[in-house]
């Protein structure tokens, strides 16, 4: 333990006689280290970090899936979802939810609130307990129980100024009265953002009087159980329901994932992509100190030797020299993981909305942990290499009084010139890694839509079933809204659909054209089409081009002929080389006869979940036919409807015309989820455009730290080697002889680092696919030109020293020890 804390002692006295040097050495390494422990704090958070709930690794989504359709999953339906949880052994406990927005009104201002309805034993599931007042009681997801609600605790502190005697008090959600019985505590939200909790009634397979499979179920393995094993339960439950209901649930399974696994699935890879990126950048900076330690221990080698020939063992020698790095490591990692405090910060401030559990991104114990080995581990590294090469000095020649420093050349420091290569090798894997990212997201900003997204907002608007719902009552109220909000100066255009482009929802049913063979049972699936119910005037305020035939109009009612329009991609996939126009289609329904709707109209093709995504077969249905679909869904689609209004001038201008129009047909709606598609956009955008800029910035480091370090060690050659180029030049060698054979050297380990670079991108950015569109992951034009700028820079980097080596008096070099 003395030798231990004089070897410090000594470590730092020798650093504090270095300030140049150890500064250097202290700033490289917090860079590197910073953005590691920042990028290891979002990983710590996201991936690494159990949920915060009881035994989390047995909780599981259960989802239905298309046994025919590789890794589909689907939410479940209610009355397969009774039958799970009346059937199932694995399970602790199984429940389900839903989501539902409903309108709040009779106290203040009416507003939208989104919440969930769910299982009675969800809270007791998880486990979480309200804050205020009780949980559920299992009689309370009966269809004759009187309506509850349990409040989220930042509703309970926005709308009722945080009164603890808000319980048992009545509050009015579209049109029906609901008990509050409970507040739950800050911070839960589940499922996504809920404000409020009601209970899930089951009646006769449908919810509320939705049908179809629209439940999330969430289950408790029990201990011992596996998820496998659960599954394999669960799929022969799942053949027994197709045997006994096979209209319904033959071709469906049953798909079991672990919730932590699902809540992470979409940003698991691009984390770990940028957690291996900062580790390379990390190799640069260890790569630069390494170097930095190379040209320190030249100047340290007679030291070195007088204490090898006063008794010090090598290993002694090698430990005090690997005390120096690490502590140099240490002070770095300290710096840096200031730094990273402010760049979590950053990356939570720059992060896409979509990230999850971002509220669990922070410096804690664990990523402290991880910043002091990453630096002790990093003073290792970087320190071993030249303690070894140091600490075995030739006493014959160091002891010699007046002997001349030994020419050094890349060519007798094999160590010093693999570091430059190394450097340069890494530096151009994540300058290529980069400039892919870059090409893809220059790619899918050129994307065209499938519409105009300029001078357009949007808004959602919930009419509840209580006050509307007949058939008259809902079409009335969007035309005589429409018809107010189209006086509104500066308005172009109004239409709704149930599903805008990129609000991320989705709705699909089974159509076939007249004349085709029906679906087989369980292979409906090649028959899937997406659809949208659309208002008249819906393509012009998205800016939707009509190909063909007309729009809808106001005379597209029940009593008309029932007809639909769709995009181009349907249009060819159920009528190629035909005119679609006049042709008929129908859903397929199984045991139930459907309405045929003849095409009046084909539109463009839009991209409507990300710009990535390619377009998919779509129908349109007109709101006022809907009633000829036979459907609970569809039909709750018309009451709650998404608005766009295109404008001739500022979109959100119009804003607060439009709400007091829609208040004039109706004071108890508000307008809600109020913005424009050019927003919608960027957010579609935000998760390509985060990873992008971090890979830039990266790359960016890495090309700053490798081109001061290959700039470090041509000048240290220089001023090494002045005596040889005296020499050179007094034998008649002219200046360009020198510049000339300085810059050799120095682009020789370039153009190594270039050529090992290649290599390693062309196996290493193929993990990069999933993250670029309309790129390659060996794209010839990116490593091309990517390499062109690296050799660019770097030979500017070898030219300032080698200009500075021609620079050199002959007699004077000649002097030179």
């Amino acid at each position: 333990m003395g030798t231990l804390l004089q070897d410090l002692r000594y470590g730092l006295r020798t650093l504090w006689r270095s300030p140049g040097f150890t500064l250097v050495a202290v700033t490289v390494l917090a860079l590197g280290i910073s953005v590691n422990s920042a990028i290891f704090s979002v990983v710590n958070g996201v991936l690494l970090k159990p949920l915060n709930a009881h035994n989390p690794e047995r909780l599981v989504f259960v989802f239905e899936n298309r046994t025919q359709v590789k890794d589909s999953t689907s939410t479940a339906a209610p009355v397969n979802f009774v039958a799970w949880r009346e059937r199932s052994k694995s399970f602790e406990a199984m429940a389900a939810y839903g989501g539902q927005n409903l309108n709040l009104t009779g106290s203040g201002f009416p507003e939208q609130l989104s919440g969930a309805v769910v299982s009675a034993n969800l809270f007791s599931l998880l486990p979480i307990k309200p804050a205020l007042g009780r949980d559920f009681l299992p009689s309370e997801d009966q269809p004759e129980s009187e309506r509850v609600i349990i409040l989220g605790h930042g509703l309970w502190q926005r709308r009722f100024n945080s009164d603890p005697r808000v319980i048992d008090q009545k509050i009015t959600l579209n049109e029906n009265a609901y008990k509050i019985i409970g507040v739950m505590p800050p911070g839960f939200d589940f499922p996504t953002n809920a404000e409020f909790w009601t209970p899930l009634v089951i009646s006769d397979g449908a919810v509320g009087g939705m049908g179809g499979r629209i439940l999330s179920v969430i289950a408790r393995l029990k201990p011992g159980v596996t998820v496998e094993q659960a599954e394999a339960e669960m799929n022969s439950i799942a053949e027994s329901l197709a045997a006994e209901n096979p209209e319904f649930n033959a071709g469906w399974g049953v798909t079991i994932v672990q919730i932590h696994a699902l809540v992470v699935r979409s940003v698991r890879w691009p984390l770990l992509v940028l957690w291996g990126v900062v580790c390379l950048v990390l190799l640069i900076a260890c790569a630069n100190v390494a170097n930095l330690l190379l040209t320190r221990a030249s100047h340290r080698r007679r030291e070195i030797a007088i204490r090898v020939a006063v008794g010090a063992s090598r290993r002694r020698i090698v430990r005090q020299l690997l005390t120096e790095s690490v502590l140099l490591a240490l002070i770095g990692g300290a710096l840096g993981l200031l730094l990273a405090v402010w760049g979590v910060d950053a990356l939570i401030a720059l992060g896409p909305n979509s990230l999850p559990r971002i509220d669990e991104i922070k410096i804690d114990r664990w990523v402290l942990g991880y910043t002091l080995a990453i630096s002790l581990l990093t003073g290792v590294l970087f320190g071993l290499v030249p303690a070894l090469q140091i600490s075995k000095p030739n006493l014959n020649e160091l002891l010699k009084e007046g002997i001349r420093s030994s020419p050094s050349s890349f060519g007798r420091d094999p160590v010093r010139s693999l570091l430059v290569v190394a450097e340069v090798a890494i530096s151009l894997v994540l300058l290529i890694c980069a400039g892919l990212m870059i090409r893809s997201f220059t790619h899918l900003q050129g994307v065209n839509p499938g519409f105009d997204p300029r001078h357009v907002v949007t808004m959602q608007v919930n009419l509840p079933e209580t006050k509307y719902g007949e058939d008259r009552q809902v079409v009335d109220f969007y035309r005589q809204a429409f018809a107010r909000i189209r006086t509104v100066p500066g308005v172009a255009h109004v239409g709704a659909t149930h599903s805008l482009p990129w609000s991320g929802n989705s709705s699909m049913r089974y159509f076939y054209a007249e004349g085709q063979p029906l679906p087989e049972t369980g292979r409906e699936d090649s028959y899937n089409t997406n659809y949208r119910v659309i208002t008249p005037d819906y393509f012009d305020a998205m800016g939707i081009p009509v190909l063909k035939g007309r729009d809808f109009t106001e005379g597209d009612t029940l009593q008309s002929p029932a007809v639909v329009i769709v995009n181009e991609m349907l249009a060819a996939r159920l009528w190629p080389n035909e005119d679609a126009l006049g042709k008929r289609i129908r859903q397929y329904r199984p045991g139930q006869e459907q309405a045929w709707f003849s095409v009046v109209g084909v539109v463009g093709n839009v991209r409507h979940y990300w710009l990535g995504d390619v377009s998919q077969p779509e129908i349109y249905i007109p709101y006022t036919q809907v009633p000829l679909l036979s459907s609970t869904t569809i039909e709750r689609h018309r009451r709650f409807m998404q608005i766009a209004i295109r404008t001739k001038g500022d979109p959100l201008a119009v804003v607060g015309d439009v709400r007091r129009e829609v208040a004039g047909v109706d004071p108890e709606l508000p307008l809600y989820n109020v913005r424009t598609m050019e927003e919608r956009l960027g957010v579609s955008l935000m998760a390509p455009r985060f990873n992008t800029l971090l890979m830039g910035i990266f790359a960016a480091v890495a090309l700053i730290l490798a081109v001061v370090g290959l700039y470090g060690v041509m000048s240290y050659a220089v001023v090494q080697r002045t005596h040889e180029i005296g020499i050179r030049m007094a034998l008649g060698a002219s200046r360009a002889d020198v510049l000339r054979f300085i810059l050799r050297q120095g682009m020789a380990l370039v153009l190594a680092g270039v050529a090992v670079g290649l290599v390693a991108a062309s196996l290493l950015t193929r993990a990069l696919s999933t993250l670029l569109y309309e790129v390659s992951p060996t794209d010839p034009t990116t490593f091309i030109g990517i390499s062109l700028i690296l050799i660019v820079v770097a030979f500017f980097a070898c030219y300032i020293p080698a200009r500075r080596a021609t620079r050199v008096e002959p007699l004077v070099a000649l002097r030179h020890e």
